[in-house]
């Protein structure tokens, strides 16, 4: 299903296409940190990740549920969407699950999996897209999730987590903070024990310390978004 075209990303098909289209390659990356807002203003961004991204890898999408889970979904930590076709403005995306636990209830709130699919389908519409959908709370969790991604790097699969570097700060707060959460990512630091204290507000500190794992736990800044509103953003990519 649809949810968030119009909102979050242009429903025009001309305009969404021009934002998208990437038109030079780049150089291939195992993992890529890209963020979520309206995508006129992160949209540069998300095209430096597909440049670098062949037409056929498989592309697991690693995404932060921001709202507690249901109840019935109490302990669980992934959740996967069902196997299915969507038909996107432009043209037809393949969406693979990778578990069991339904992210149905997950999809229409959040809006991160959507964004990429544009992306997807304007530059690498033989990949399959694989979204689970996360609650990442402790370093159990993180081991968890860890483990779950080893069994997915296969040498032939490229994971774009989706986090912004802060949550909701004032205006005046927001650059300072940004800056502080690149430096701690660029750096390798093992920042779980500030984000638990709410020292720092990476979104998805947790899944990004996982993802971390399976390459060498250093993150490059490919760029910040074109706009604030209200949070830090910004993406990069590791090896």
């Amino acid at each position: 299903m649809i949810y968030h075209s119009g909102i979050f990303y242009p429903d025009n098909e001309e305009k969404l296409r021009a934002l998208v289209t990437v038109t030079e390659k780049g150089d291939s990356h195992k993992a890529f940190i890209l963020p979520h807002m309206h995508l006129d203003y992160i949209a540069n961004l998300y095209r430096k990740a597909f440049a670098s991204i062949d037409d056929g890898k498989r592309i697991v999408a690693i995404l932060p549920i921001h709202r507690e889970v249901l109840v019935k979904d109490e302990g669980k930590i992934i959740f996967s969407p069902a196997s299915r076709e969507e038909e996107t403005l432009l043209g037809k995306v393949k969406v693979k699950s990778l578990c069991e636990d339904d992210a149905a209830p997950y999809e229409e709130e959040e809006y991160s999996q959507e964004l990429l699919y544009p992306f997807v389908a304007a530059n690498t519409p033989s990949s399959e897209i694989c979204p689970i959908f996360t609650k990442i709370r402790n370093s159990e969790n993180v081991k968890k999730l860890t483990a779950f991604l080893r069994t997915l790097d296969d040498g032939n699969t490229v994971f774009i987590l989706s986090s912004n570097m802060t949550g909701k700060l004032p205006e005046e707060n927001v650059t300072e903070e940004r800056d502080k959460a690149i430096g701690l990512l660029e750096r390798g630091e093992n920042a779980l024990d500030m984000w638990q204290k709410g020292h720092i507000g990476i979104c998805a500190l947790p899944q990004i310390m996982a993802l971390s794992r399976l390459g060498s736990g250093k993150w490059h800044l490919m760029g910040v978004s074109e706009k604030e509103t209200r949070a830090g953003h910004a993406a990069l990519y590791m090896d």
